[in-house]
Formats: structure tokens, sequence, C-alpha cells
């Protein structure tokens, strides 16, 4: 926890930085008016900001650059409550009012706002069933040292997987172990199991990850529609201009690969849910953030409603917009079930 001093240290470096793209030094923050402290006051807290890996420095004259851990923590200490502004609000109403009742026409009115306002690039995907659920899972001995695994999803999809044996297992053990992981994950997707903690012998974790490896498998299977804008805006950011950037872009855009990813992040919250540059599993995601929330239709479908941008983006106001759009969309696909 950062005293309150060392707090706005760091926050007001992180949004100096975010408006400028240039290390931030000490008679800079000294300057803001709401820090009342001294400019060999504030280098010792940003030392101290340093040590702790809230910022880097380029060299050791230069000033601070949050580091993603320093992004993390001005992200989560933001106001949750922020409005939107009477702007925002009437140029959604506006954008939206001059096409048809229709999700796809949605879809690219909202990433073109989202686009616009974020000067990223903005995604919306179309509202997608639920993910895939366990109805029930068996495991079948077929070999001393082989057992079939057996999953059925839900609308009597089957999946099966042979699962190499360590030990030998009769029937009655692989019952056991069944009845368990059916008491355990029935009605589930892969993210609730994932949430679920219980204990397992090494064997059961393998059955586990097998059955987890199914479900992401069958959430892979088909297209994902969607809706992308911006992404010369985001390719023109001055961290993204060397060519590297727009190969990687394109190897995330095929067969889907970011919106799977962003799909796979999304919980059942309804919260603005932010990946910050190292935070991301994907090498390739790992320059960037991403700021997302989905959207939905009371038959359990749901869609995304995202910005993708630098690490240097203006969290405040990417985040305040992706609420509002999202809880629009929201309104808008429940008003045409």
């Amino acid at each position: 926890m950062l005293g309150i001093k060392t707090r706005d240290v760091l926050n007001t470096l992180v949004t100096e930085y975010i408006q400028t793209g240039l290390p931030v030094g000490s008679h800079r923050i000294a300057r803001k008016p709401h820090i009342h402290v001294s400019p060999a006051t504030i280098r010792n807290k940003m030392a101290e900001l340093e040590d702790t890996g809230f910022i880097i420095r380029p060299h050791i004259s230069a000033g601070g650059v949050p580091s993603a851990k320093g992004y993390r923590y001005f992200v989560e200490t933001l106001d949750d409550a922020a409005e939107p502004s009477p702007g925002l609000k009437r140029r959604v109403k506006s954008s939206f009012g001059e096409v048809q009742p229709d999700v796809e026409e949605w879809m690219d009115v909202a990433s073109s706002v989202l686009s616009d306002l974020s000067e990223n690039m903005a995604i919306v995907t179309y509202p997608k069933t639920t993910l895939p659920r366990i109805k029930h899972v068996q495991i079948v001995r077929i070999h001393e040292f082989l057992a079939l695994l057996i999953v059925v999803l839900e609308q009597a999809r089957l999946r099966k997987h042979v699962i190499p044996l360590e030990e030998p297992y009769n029937q009655q053990d692989l019952e056991a172990i069944t009845n368990k992981f059916n008491f355990a994950y029935r009605g589930l997707n892969r993210r609730e199991i994932l949430e679920k903690t219980y204990e397992l012998t090494p064997f059961e974790e393998l059955v586990k990850k097998d059955t987890l490896d199914i479900l992401e498998e069958d959430e892979d299977q088909g297209n994902i529609m969607h809706s992308i804008d911006g992404l010369g805006r985001l390719l023109s950011q001055p961290e993204f201009e060397r060519s590297q950037y727009a190969q990687e872009m394109s190897e995330l855009f095929h067969n889907n690969l970011l919106l799977r990813y962003i799909v796979s992040k999304i919980s059942k919250s309804d919260k603005v849910l932010v990946q910050i540059g190292e935070e991301n599993t994907d090498e390739r995601l790992k320059p960037f953030s991403v700021v997302f929330s989905q959207y939905g239709m009371s038959s359990g479908a749901t869609g995304v409603v995202g910005v993708l941008g630098p690490t240097r983006m203006n969290y405040v106001s990417t985040i305040c917009n992706v609420r509002y759009l999202s809880s629009y969309m929201n309104d808008l696909v429940s008003s045409v079930q």
C-alpha cells in the first residue's frame, strides 16, 4: 500500500506520461497545484517507486516512466462511478439513431464511435451463445495403462480423449473419479471450472486439464462475428511505428486469435476489465493494453465492447467510454429480443 504522497506522485507521473509520452521528471510533477511537496521530496518518492517496480527510468538521469505495475495501480485507484460526459451521451444517441435497429449495424456504429473517442482500435463482437458447458463426464478403462475420457457437452455434443495411466486403475476407481468430477463440474463452463478449487490427485489434475482443453477447443470452433475500427489509428501511435507491429497485428487477426483471446478473458461480471502490457498472456499482446466489457441478451448470448491501444493509453476516458458503450449496447439488444 502506497502512502498518500507517494500515490499522488505516481498518479501524477502516469497522467503526465500518458499525455506527453516523455519521461516525467520531479520538477514537472512539483509544478502541479495538487502536489504540495518539494522537488527533492518528489525525487525521493520516485526513487522509492522505482525500487518497488512502479516506475522505470530509461537512464539514471532521466525522469520516470510507468511500468505495467504502475499502470495497474493507477487503474485500480480510478473512480468506478465516473459519469460519461453529456457530449458523449449526445454523440452516442445521435450516431445510433442514424441506423436501423439491427445488431450488426449497432456493432459498426459502436466500434466507429469508440475508435474516434479513444483514438485507438475498437472491437465489438456479436453476442455469441453461452460458452460450452459440461453435461456429463465419464472415464472408461480401456487398458491397464490407458483410459478414455468422455466429455458430454450441452446440446449432446460428445468429445473423447485418451489419457495415459501412470499406475493401474480398475473401473471402480475410475467410476469414483467420474462421480467426483460430475458432482464438482456438471453444468459449468471452462472459466467457471478454473474458478473452482478442489483437492485433486495428480491423475485427477490430468483429467481436469484434458477436460479444460476439450472445452477450450470447443470454444474456438466457429467464427466470431465482429466489427473493428481504427487499426490505422493504433498503428500510427508513436510506440507502433515500426513495421514489426503491423506484422504482429496481422498474426493476431489471423483465425480470430485476438478476438478469441479477449472473449476468453470475459467473466460473468459486468465490470470493465483491463489487461495491461505484461499482464497479457499472448506474447504478441504484451506491448498493448486491452480495455473491454461484455454486453448481452437475456438468452445468455454475450458480446464484447473493447479498445486495444498502447500501454500509454488514456485509461480514464477509455474505461468510461467502454463502460457507457457496453451499457448502451446492452439496452439496445435487450429491446429487440
